[in-house]
């Protein structure tokens, strides 16, 4: 009992940490679903961003590292995971825009290596940001004592990526793949003319002015890092440009709000072009690792298509998991609101519980 109350302190003094707090719909949705969310995770902290039209609110609940007693905000640096992938699509898309790459691009025009095929049907851009390229999630095993956000490096993918066979025709069904993205993001790179994290920040970070989202923290940055736990444990703040496409991205809960108000402000934008649905579940013969949020109806630039279902609207969303952290992003097209939760724990089944709430937590924002 005494833990309960110690948790509900906890939790309810986070309010304070609100940010943008001016809309009174938005302080009304997330006073108690937010707190609810924390209790539910069993993760030490939580941070909230929840965007309606050009409103803000950010609030952290619980404690950035078991025990400590200091509340998460704003400022706190956090692990995005595979939510990565979703800037990932959006700086692929921005390219494609300048024309210095087209979607339809095979991956050898930017390869390092030779690039394999099935039956002459090669893998393209459009493959690799749908997760429809025939890749494995992961090259292998993460080996012991390595850091799971850096590694694999560009010289291991490479190395490993000749003598890989497809098991089936690109473009024709979707199984996750990390591996994918960060090849992507080499791909990137190579059409760009320039380091990937610099692309990143001149095509998305810069603009909007999120100081704190890259792959290479400062030593003031990592002493603002909330600590993970659960499954796996936490991770070392260490530069993670090995997995820059795939998942190693840093942010914080401010830098988050100014990027989902970006994305529900421009759904016709460079934004909208990494939102459009490439591959309807219903094409394919198989679509295998994406239903974690609610059952995927089609896949986006990165993004997971979520049919509306009851009250909920159709949503766009992108989860991601590992490193002591979980994190999800939902937005409901051309409706103007979305949601970011991260939380530093590591649980399957708790995430499947957040994500919910978190949908629902966007129904009752959009109810038209």
């Amino acid at each position: 009992m005494r833990s309960l109350y110690l948790a509900l302190v906890l939790a309810l003094a986070a309010v304070t940490a609100a940010r943008g707090a001016d809309d009174p719909v938005l302080a009304a949705a997330t006073g108690l679903t937010g707190t609810a969310m924390f209790l539910g995770s069993g993760a030490p902290g939580l941070v909230l961003v929840v965007v309606r039209g050009d409103q803000t609110l950010v609030r952290g609940y619980g404690e950035t590292r078991k025990g400590n007693g200091v509340a998460p905000d704003g400022t706190s640096l956090l692990r995005l995971n595979s939510v990565t992938k979703v800037l990932t699509t959006e700086v692929l898309a921005a390219l494609a825009a300048e024309r210095k790459l087209a979607l339809t691009d095979p991956l050898q025009r930017f390869a390092a290596a030779a690039v394999p095929a099935f039956e002459g049907r090669p893998i393209t851009l459009l493959d690799l940001a749908t997760h429809s390229a025939a890749l494995p999630r992961e090259m292998a095993d993460l080996p012991e004592g390595a850091n799971p956000r850096a590694w694999p490096t560009r010289a291991d993918r490479w190395a490993w990526l000749p003598g890989t066979a497809l098991p089936w025709a690109p473009g024709t069904i979707a199984s996750y793949s990390n591996v994918g993205f960060d090849l992507l993001s080499d791909a990137i790179e190579a059409a760009g003319g320039r380091p990937y994290p610099d692309l990143l920040r001149s095509h998305v970070t810069g603009p909007l002015g999120m100081t704190d989202t890259g792959v290479a923290p400062t030593p003031e940055q990592c002493a603002r890092l909330m600590v993970g736990s659960g499954l796996g444990g936490a991770a070392t703040c260490v530069d993670t440009r090995a997995t820059e496409g795939s998942g190693g991205l840093y942010s914080t809960g401010n830098d988050m709000a100014l990027w989902l108000r970006h994305v529900v402000a421009d759904p016709t934008g460079v934004a909208g072009v990494s939102q459009a649905v490439y591959r309807l579940r219903q094409a394919m013969p198989a679509a295998i690792g994406f239903d974690e949020a609610g059952p995927m109806a089609g896949l986006g630039l990165g993004w997971v298509m979520v049919a509306p279902r009851g009250i909920e609207p159709a949503l766009l969303a992108k989860s991601g998991g590992g490193a002591g952290f979980m994190s999800y992003v939902a937005v409901a097209p051309g409706r103007g609101a979305g949601v970011f939760v991260a939380v530093n724990r590591v649980d399957l089944a708790m995430f499947a519980a957040l994500t919910e709430t978190a949908n629902t937590l966007i129904a009752n924002l959009v109810t038209r």
